[in-house]
């Protein structure tokens, strides 16, 4: 995306959409930096509508999940029936995104973990600098392609286990946990169908997720999410609920499915195939070279669990340094 394209796309979302948005930080967080999204003291469930009795409110609900680095944003509004059934969509999240939470230095519930595979790969992220990765590897085994000249080096490697659909379900929730209350009521449907634990009963058929990832030498240290909300007086064939949000060196877009908007007009544009999607520019955009960042389209309607599934990641760096194996046994115990 070019600087002129990613101005155009701005303008367009500023013209059709509300925003709502979070900057939330990952490293050196005090008291003072939580946030809590509704009232502890008058609960009820966004998700299921229950109490607190008529239900439990014991477990500390993730606006955004931990595991992608937040410990600020709090919701007084999930009970911990949801939160079962949000942690099983978690745990897909988890895989998907096993080996950039490592190489991004993403902190969940027990740090940044470390990625492996069966080939011999693994990758931590040093503790004694943010902005370091250890790659720990056997020679000649095809994990690591390096190129000096461009200071890069490609991984390659796979995903753990995971459910597509279980994966856009997890970033769908974390656009309804953040959702004004008032706008709760278009997105009933959708509330049902994340909470559905049976992912073939719906029939899923553009659950497609935009993907923006950044290769610069430092990945960012904030999580920025947002929730663009379609503006009753736009005539645009667009989406009714877009959600955006920036994890490490990676930008992820969806947008939400079984919404009710403002008109039976606007109900029916969302099943037409000819609606306006627009890629939201990272705000790297703005910062670096157009070669530095890649754009990928990604299905994830699928309910059937994806094993061994190939990636390649291209990262650039400043500096490289090759340390012995009594260095690397060191580090990576």
């Amino acid at each position: 995306m070019d600087l002129a394209t990613a101005l155009n796309h701005l303008e367009f979302y500023d013209k059709n959409y509300h925003v709502i948005r979070h900057g939330i930080k990952t490293k050196r967080i005090r008291n003072k930096d939580k946030e809590y999204i509704g009232n502890k003291n008058q609960r009820k469930c966004r998700f299921c509508g229950k109490k607190k009795e008529e239900t439990t409110f014991r477990k500390v609900a993730h606006a955004i999940p931990e595991l992608i680095g937040n410990k600020v944003l709090i919701s007084f509004e999930e009970c911990d029936q949801c939160n079962a059934i949000f942690s099983k969509l978690e745990n897909d999240l988890a895989n998907y995104l096993a080996l950039e939470r490592s190489t991004s230095g993403i902190k969940g519930k027990v740090g940044v973990p470390t990625y492996k595979n069966n080939k011999g790969l693994k990758i931590k992220h040093s503790k004694e600098s943010d902005n370091r990765i250890l790659v720990n590897d056997i020679l000649n085994s095809g994990n690591v392609i390096e190129d000096d000249v461009d200071k890069s080096f490609t991984i390659k490697a796979e995903r753990k286990p995971y459910t597509p659909i279980a994966v856009y379900k997890c970033f769908a929730k974390m656009a309804l946990s953040i959702m004004p209350p008032d706008y709760l009521p278009y997105f009933k449907n959708t509330l049902d169908w994340i909470r559905e634990e049976n992912h073939s009963k719906y029939n899923q058929s553009n659950c497609i997720m935009f993907e923006q990832f950044i290769s610069t030498s430092r990945p960012s240290d904030q999580i920025d999410v947002m929730v663009f909300l379609k503006k009753q007086e736009s005539h645009e064939k667009i989406m009714f609920c877009v959600f955006f949000i920036s994890i490490g060196y990676y930008c992820y877009q969806i947008y939400l499915p079984y919404a009710t908007p403002y008109s039976i007009d606007d109900e029916k544009n969302l099943t037409e195939v000819n609606l306006t999607y627009k890629l939201f520019p990272c705000k790297h955009v703005f910062l670096l070279p157009e070669s530095n960042i890649t754009i990928n389209q990604i299905d994830l309607s699928s309910s059937d669990q994806v094993k061994g599934q190939k990636i390649d990641i291209t990262y650039t760096y400043d500096k490289k340094e090759v340390i012995t194996d009594t260095e690397i046994m060191s580090k990576f115990n």
